[in-house]
């Protein structure tokens, strides 16, 4: 649970830092903060052991948005 939280913070907490703007880079990142969230509130709201995959899952999200530093863009494609 905690790690979609950590996903979603680091999404949130990306600064540009002279990056340029891309529409649609912004609606996949809305997309993912929506589904990490409802995630985390969904296991908030109804507690329940989780799976060896689910965590797996959790944790590789981890694993990939904050060695992009929380920049979707470098999630989508190679710079």
């Amino acid at each position: 649970m905690t790690f979609y939280f950590l996903a979603c913070g680091r999404v949130l907490l990306y600064r540009k830092e002279g990056a340029r703007h891309r529409r649609h880079v912004s609606w996949i990142a809305w997309a993912i903060l929506v589904v990490l969230a409802a995630s985390g509130i969904d296991l908030l709201v109804n507690p329940r052991e989780l799976g060896v995959i689910e965590t797996a899952r959790a944790i590789l999200i981890d694993v990939f948005v904050f060695g992009a530093r929380g920049n979707v863009a470098r999630l989508l494609w190679r710079e």
